[in-house]
Formats: C-alpha cells, sequence, structure tokens
C-alpha cells in the first residue's frame, strides 16, 4: 500500500447524506493504529472544532457577552470593558498547536502535502477528511486525549458552567412558556443572567439541528421563522454539551 492511498481515499470519499463515511469504506483494518470506534469517535471531535473556532473568535474580540456590559470601580467610575478576551487567545493557540501537530505528523510519515487552509477550521476539516491517514499515522493514539484537551479548554472560555442567579428565577420562570424565533431568544437570553449568556440565535439553530428542540407546529407561511417555546430551548441549551453541538445553519 502507497503512502498516498489512505489520503487519497479519505479524500474522494466524504461523508454523503446516507452517514457513510470514509471508514465504512475502509476494508483494511491491519494499517490502522487506531480501532474504528475510536477513529470515528476522533472524526466526531475534529467535525466539532470549527463551530469552536468561531466561538473562540467571537470571545477573542469580546462579542460574546461575558458578564455584565459594564461596571463601575471603587471611585464610582465606570471601567472600560478591553475589547480583547487573552483566555480565548491562549485556547485558540493550544488548539491551533495540537492541529499544526497533528497534520505536521500525517504529512511527515504519509509523504503528502498539505492541501487545507491555514486556520483552524481548515485543518480540523482537513484531518476529519483525511481520517484514514491520521488514523494509519503512528503515535496517533495520543490524538483523541490530546484533541479532548484542548477542546475541553476552549469550552471552559466560551461556554463556561455559570449558575443562575437568584434574582433572575423569577424573569425565568415568566420567559419559559413564551413562544419565540431563533433571533428574539438570543435577545431575551441577554435579560435572563449569566447562565444564559451563550443562547445565541446561532445557538437556537444548533439545537434545532441536534434534535433537542422542535418548532411550535405549524401551518405557517413559508417567509415566517419558526417558533420555539424557551423553556424547551433553555433546557436543552443546558443540557447540551459545546462538544455535542451540530454544525450550525
Amino acid at each position: 500500500m502507497g503512502p498516498y492511498d489512505a489520503v487519497t481515499a479519505s479524500n474522494r470519499i466524504r461523508e454523503d447524506s446516507c452517514g457513510v463515511t470514509p471508514l465504512d469504506r475502509w476494508a483494511d483494518d491491519n494499517h490502522l493504529y487506531l480501532d474504528r470506534e475510536a477513529a470515528r469517535d476522533l472524526a466526531r471531535m475534529l467535525g466539532d472544532i470549527p463551530d469552536l473556532d468561531e466561538d473562540l473568535s467571537d470571545a477573542r474580540t469580546r462579542q460574546t457577552r461575558f458578564g455584565t456590559v459594564d461596571y463601575r470601580t471603587r471611585n464610582g467610575a465606570r471601567e472600560q470593558r478591553l475589547p480583547f478576551n487573552p483566555a480565548a487567545a491562549r485556547a485558540a493557540d493550544h488548539l491551533q498547536s495540537v492541529l499544526v501537530a497533528w497534520v505536521r505528523l500525517v504529512c511527515e510519515q504519509r509523504g503528502v502535502d498539505y492541501t487545507g487552509v491555514a486556520t483552524i477550521s481548515g485543518m480540523a476539516e482537513w484531518l476529519q477528511r483525511n481520517i484514514i491517514a491520521l488514523a494509519m499515522t503512528e503515535g496517533v493514539e495520543a490524538a483523541p486525549a490530546e484533541f479532548a484537551a484542548a477542546i475541553e479548554a476552549a469550552e471552559a472560555v466560551v461556554c463556561p458552567p455559570v449558575d443562575l442567579a437568584p434574582a433572575d428565577a423569577a424573569l425565568v420562570l415568566r420567559a419559559r412558556a413564551v413562544r419565540l424565533h431563533a433571533a428574539a431568544i438570543g435577545k431575551l437570553a441577554e435579560e435572563l443572567g449569566d447562565g444564559f449568556r451563550n443562547l445565541t440565535a446561532r445557538r437556537v439553530r444548533t439545537l434545532r439541528k441536534a434534535g433537542l428542540i422542535s418548532p411550535v407546529p405549524g401551518p405557517w407561511s413559508p417567509d415566517w421563522p419558526e417558533l420555539f417555546i424557551v423553556g424547551e430551548v433553555l433546557d436543552a441549551h443546558r443540557a447540551l454539551p459545546a462538544r455535542h453541538r451540530a454544525k450550525d445553519a
């Protein structure tokens, strides 16, 4: 088997609408350093990274709302929040270094050139497409733990666990029965306290694609947005870990 065989197969055979992956089409397990289930889990992990990269980018530039909008110092002066999140930058740098290391190792051991985009998302997508080549790379047994640690560190920045403040409980209770579209839910979440600070319109679409929420039954006009029961969205948002998010629309 030539060094190009696994990469060529991975590039040619993408996941299709029936859920068939390159690993399902690859018949020879003799040259894999990961068993198929571990390789599938690794491929799914890589598939989550582009969404996580987008969240990190938002967090780096403070587009994601963290805590209150502004606050005051001891002398009463309003303190300007920095337009940059160093924790998000460190998490992104670490994730990028892990990706670079594995892309480089695959290219060196399999004798191929990197053809993806030089970004976190680009490298993750390239490794996912070339999951067979990655699974045939010596030392890949360490990859799942390395990626899991980098992803967990990034998720701790973009989606930290925060308990609801008691003052928000009554507002949350009133909001649960309301029916709203995704954008309106994102706006409402800004008023519900820190426990829902990452519940954006994009997050609502993620929950919809993951099958955790369903729109209120119609019939609706084709140009009307889908409506959701806010309480169901709030519950699903807190139940779904960021690592298992579906690809956003």
